[in-house]
């Protein structure tokens, strides 16, 4: 890929950037924590780069602000951790890191006019007639949001940089007439079913296999079994609160602190507000949900409570148990029309119904108003345990790494002994020494966990030799093999779990599939589908129109049922297809073909060749990524409890 674009570049064309896209992202993102309480600046290395804790607390707020404006009220720490919101700003900064690089090394530059006009394509940055707003301005402007002139105008010079990359990929990729006929063909083509979902566990009893039927499997499917290579490890351990409990700060260290970084602990001025929620639907639109809200406003302004309404009516799943409390939010938190009514009222207001947007979704609310706080500054009272915790992290933080580091040194040129001689090092300097059960590279460690470090660490490791200091939960540990065990065939009674998990879920699947080809028998010979999912405890969903490609219903993407489904004509019943958690029934209720009458192929062509563009981008990053060697550091591992899959950076 990389010798493709390299020698396809004919010439680069300069892009339009949103800038003032890019502007806003770099604006508003500072994390308001406490500075310098990390050791390792460094959230992830890429070769002998790296992108520090500093630039990933600002794409994690960029990221946090976009997903608010597009989810609205919606958007809550749940939703931030299904989005994986620490991993995607971090990713962000690798692949734009990478890009960077890219581009540097095949000779892209950015010249000063070509900057000079992006600065201009920035409206903060010129008056109402279009021009710059001088020197003097820019710099206010710059300073106003925490930037540097030379920070911004080198993040503008990256983004065109980035975007000439793209524009390479962009004169590299070609699709042909016969691609962009197949694609409008499976645009056109639709389909919409009735389906009903059934898990496989359904038929767990009947599924368990017995011994004889899993030592039997077992047999057949050996090599399907086989352990790894496994490492039995023991480590010296610098507990950082072993020396946390050695260390004290002082009331003077707290109140300096204090001082120093008074702008830490501003509180900006909140309300905790209830809210009823009802989006408009299929069923609903926007004058019948605002005549519900004004009937639930008398209602509560009669007397009834506004809790028990909101559990009754509400559309917001993630509060209306709870009364639709939204607790304590500051401005910024909400979406403008809802932040304008709740800041507006008084304590104990009725305010409604406001009429917001949740993403793609019209929404209305009456809103409760029960406290308001005032903004201000934190008393050093309020916040002195606070600071007191952080600074001791900090000082524990260092100090076991200075203390593993001269451990490390002295052993450096030694060999581990024997176990006993390592207890005894431990006893006399205040170490722990622990060794750890047999473990596969890929295995969770107990006493552990998993640890990307820690496992790579061991299995780097000639027998006998200590680490480097490895990062763990526990604090800072040095590493010897005490013990290599190869790979080999395993035992049946060694496996026998893993075995039987294989077993059942074969069989469960088999049962299942059995019962619903033979429902689908009964269901095309006139029984209904709706009394089928009633003889397997299921209901029936809809899932609305949806193309070859699209997800179907709750069901999400589908490629196989997608092409099932396709298969068929309106009327026909389908399945049983496999789920993650099962396996479908399903009938089709509506079908529409391709109309060559209406095909517009340039507007296919050019879908199809931004997917292209992504593929080889894509494509380019994954290859950049191995050349140039990306991990996540463990600070940043642990911080946010990655799997060992997350943490590889993959």
């Amino acid at each position: 890929m990389l010798n493709v674009i390299r020698k396809n570049i004919k010439s680069f064309y300069p892009l339009a950037i949103g800038l003032a896209g890019v502007f806003v992202l770099l604006v508003f993102t500072d994390f308001r924590s406490l500075e310098g309480t990390r050791v390792n600046p460094d959230a992830a290395l890429l070769g002998g780069d790296s992108i520090t804790f500093a630039e990933f607390e600002r794409s994690y707020r960029n990221a946090e602000n976009r997903y608010r404006e597009i989810y609205g009220d919606a958007f809550n720490a749940d939703l931030a951790d299904q989005l994986q919101l620490p991993v995607q700003a971090l990713e962000a900064l690798i692949n734009d890191r990478l890009l960077i690089m890219e581009a540097e090394r095949m000779g892209l530059t950015v010249s000063d006019e070509e900057l000079q006009e992006e600065i201009l394509s920035v409206p903060a940055l010129t008056d109402g007639a279009g021009n710059f707003i001088g020197a003097q301005r820019y710099q206010e402007v710059l300073r106003a949001n925490r930037l540097t002139v030379d920070g911004f105008e080198n993040d503008l010079r990256s983004s065109v940089l980035v975007r000439k990359l793209q524009a390479a990929l962009t004169e590299v990729a070609h699709v042909s007439d016969a691609e962009v006929e197949l694609r409008a063909r499976e645009a056109a083509e639709r389909a919409a079913i009735r389906y009903f979902q059934v898990p496989a566990s359904r038929f767990a009893a009947e599924a368990e296999p017995s011994s004889e039927e899993a030592a039997a499997y077992f047999e057949e499917h050996r090599d399907e079994f086989k352990l790894p290579e496994r490492r039995r490890v023991g480590y010296l351990l610098v507990s950082t609160n072993t020396v946390r409990a050695e260390l004290e700060v002082t009331d003077d260290e707290v109140q300096s602190y204090y001082e120093d970084n008074s702008a830490q602990f501003e509180i900006p001025e909140q309300v905790r507000a209830s809210h009823i929620l009802l989006l408009e639907n299929s069923e609903r639109d926007a004058e019948q949900a605002r005549r519900l809200l004004n009937r639930l406003r008398g209602r509560i302004e009669a007397g009834e409570d506004f809790a028990a309404l909101a559990r009754e009516y509400s559309d917001d799943e993630a509060t209306k148990e709870a009364g639709g409390d939204l607790g304590y939010f500051g401005r910024g938190a909400m979406t403008q029309a809802f932040e304008d009514a709740a800041f507006g009222a008084a304590s104990g207001d009725l305010v409604g119904p406001v009429e917001n947007q949740l993403g793609p979704r019209a929404a209305h609310h009456l809103i409760q108003v029960h406290e308001r706080r005032e903004g201000g500054r934190q008393t050093l009272e309020e916040v002195s345990n606070l600071i007191r915790v952080q600074l001791l992290a900090t000082r524990a933080e260092e100090e076991a790494k200075s203390r593993v580091d001269a451990l490390h040194e002295r052993l450096a040129d030694e060999s581990f002994a024997s176990e006993d001689e390592a207890r005894e090092l431990a006893a006399a300097e205040a170490l722990v020494y622990a060794s750890t059960e047999p473990f596969g590279e890929d295995d969770p460690v107990a006493g552990i966990g998993r640890n990307f470090n820690f496992s790579s660490a061991a299995f780097g490791l000639e027998t006998g030799a200590w680490s480097e200091p490895v990062r763990i939960a526990a604090g800072w540990a040095l590493l010897s093999v005490l013990e290599v065990l190869p790979p080999r065939d395993s035992e049946f009674a060694e496996v026998e779990v893993d075995v039987r998990e294989v077993v059942r879920g074969q069989k469960e699947s088999e049962l299942l599939a059995a019962a619903l080809s033979e429902a689908r028998g009964r269901v095309e010979n006139g029984l209904s589908m709706d009394d089928a999912a009633e003889e397997f405890d299921a209901v029936i969903e809809e899932s609305g129109s949806f193309g070859l490609r699209e997800p179907i219903g709750t069901l999400g993407v589908m490629p196989e049922l997608s092409r099932a489904a396709f298969a068929l004509s309106a009327g026909e019943t389908g399945g049983p297809v496999d789920t993650p958690f099962g396996a479908v029934l399903f009938e089709v209720t509506e079908r529409e073909s391709f109309d060559p009458v209406l095909f517009d192929p340039e507007t296919t062509r050019n879908e199809l060749l931004a997917e292209r563009n992504l593929t080889m981008l894509q494509s380019l990053l994954q290859q950049l990524r191995e050349e140039v060697g990306v991990r996540y550091t463990q600070d940043f591992i642990e911080n946010f409890g990655l799997a060992e899959t997350e943490a590889a950076g993959t």
